[in-house]
């Protein structure tokens, strides 16, 4: 988990923007549009043809059933295109092997293409018999219907491919194309004025919450154009004033408590340090001893806790001045003054890396590497902590043998004040802060 480091927009150049997945969108629309509108153009003209066909062919059939009923033995069915049969057998060859008797079914049409209308050479045409008297159909029908158990009608009808067809079909499929690239040009039209529409409240929206901020919230953004938007920079602007007011109050409680507390731990310092002088004597035992030590040792620890909250709500920018530090020398006087919270503890300590300077404010420093070993030690139970020198780094890192120590340490302490304290200074002076969860424990690594 990273609790500070710059501020970086490359995962958000990442993702495709709002006016490319719009104008995407509906691209796609429009094409899928141009071929589902080809395809059904194409469905309904061969329904058409179809439909026309049938019902032709029906006609046909019940006009000779009708003249069966009345005169006996009329004439079988002989139009332009069309010949009637009474009997399979009676059919040409080459159209019965386009129609197969097993097929065949009372009062269904079926169609078989001989000839392709776009490619004359796709298919071998069989010879239609003269059934089309200008030559091969393009198009055989088949139509069988009963008259009665033993007798049934065979009508087959062609329809041939002339240049009349030939310049209909290419003239509907320039239509087709017309009209599609038409509608679809329509809607790349609408998609892209609907996409400026939208894309310039949101610019507007997006460059007034780029220049939000905590401190500075901006006044109140409105005329978005449309409801939802300004109703999201309103929500915008109330969340960034309530959290600089949540800010602000913060930073002024700790500014006052810090004051008033710097007088009662003064007092409190020089009242131990006076009754340490006026206790002393040769056989004061150990016990004693210590507990004026302990006094001491937290008299420090509150003095630099409320001076690091001083210094970070201080709202001058001044920066500390820097100068050369003995990194590893730092960290032994830190360690030495809390080394007493692993009293008592099964935990050990050793310290890996190069001796190193850093240039960098002494008290920053110092608060940095109080923080961090004091976190480690108070929070380790049981294990072992190790801190890693580094050039321009340090890392901590504390593991405890047992999960039950760790999880009881987590849920008694949690992060804990030091660690808030160690990002706040990180921030402070733009230094990398990154904290990383162990099965058992925790590493933090400062790069200054």
């Amino acid at each position: 988990m990273l609790l500070y480091a710059p501020m970086s927009s490359e995962s958000s150049q990442t993702l495709p923007t709002f006016r490319r997945h719009l104008v995407y969108w509906f691209g796609v629309c429009a094409l899928l549009m141009i071929v589902t509108y080809s395809l059904l153009l194409e469905y309904y003209l061969d329904l058409g043809v179809n439909l026309r066909t049938q019902t032709l062919l029906e006609r046909t059939a019940q006009d000779y059933v009708n003249q069966v009923s009345t005169s006996g033995s009329p004439g079988l069915p002989e139009y332009r295109n069309l010949v009637g049969y009474l009997s399979y057998q009676d059919i040409p060859e080459e159209i019965k092997l386009l129609f197969p008797k097993e097929s065949l079914r009372d009062g269904v049409m079926q169609r078989r293409i001989n000839v392709d209308l776009d490619n004359d050479n796709s298919l071998v045409p069989v010879d239609t018999q003269g059934l089309c008297a200008d030559g091969n159909c393009a198009l055989i029908f088949m139509y069988v219907h009963k008259i009665s158990e033993q007798e049934w009608l065979y009508l087959v009808h062609g329809i041939i491919g002339t240049d009349d067809v030939y310049d209909a079909l290419e003239l509907t499929e320039r239509a087709t194309f017309t009209i599609g690239c038409l509608f679809a040009g329509l809607l790349i039209l609408v998609s892209v004025l609907l996409v400026r529409s939208i894309d310039a409240p949101l610019r507007r929206l997006e460059q007034w919450t780029a220049n939000l901020s905590v401190k500075n919230p901006k006044e109140k953004l409105t005329g978005l154009k449309y409801r939802e938007l300004d109703s999201l920079a309103s929500r915008f602007h109330s969340a960034f004033q309530r959290m600089h007011d949540s800010v602000e109050n913060e930073k002024l409680f700790l500014r006052h408590a810090s004051h008033e507390l710097r007088t009662p731990i003064a007092i409190l310092g020089a009242n131990v340090e006076l009754i340490d002088r006026l206790s002393q004597r040769t056989d004061r035992s150990d016990a004693e001893q210590a507990a004026f030590i302990r006094q001491y040792r937290a008299i420090d620890e509150i003095q630099l806790l409320m001076e690091t909250l001083l210094w970070i709500n201080r709202q001058s920018g001044d920066i500390p001045k820097k100068e050369p530090l003995d990194l590893r020398a730092e960290l032994k006087e830190t360690i030495e003054n809390y080394k007493h919270l692993l009293e008592g503890k099964h935990v050990s300590m050793r310290i890996e890396g190069i001796d190193q300077t850093i240039n960098q404010p002494r008290a920053s420093v110092r608060i940095v590497l109080s923080n961090l070993v004091r976190n480690a030690f108070q929070y380790t139970t049981e294990g072992e902590v190790v801190i890693t020198l580094e050039p321009g780094r340090i890392s901590v890192q504390n593991l405890n043998d047992t999960d039950a120590g760790q999880n009881s340490v987590q849920a008694e302490y949690g992060f804990g004040l030091g660690l808030e304290l160690v990002s706040l200074v990180c921030q402070k002076f733009s230094w990398d802060c990154l904290i990383a969860e162990l099965p058992s424990g925790r590493k933090t690594t400062v790069s200054f």
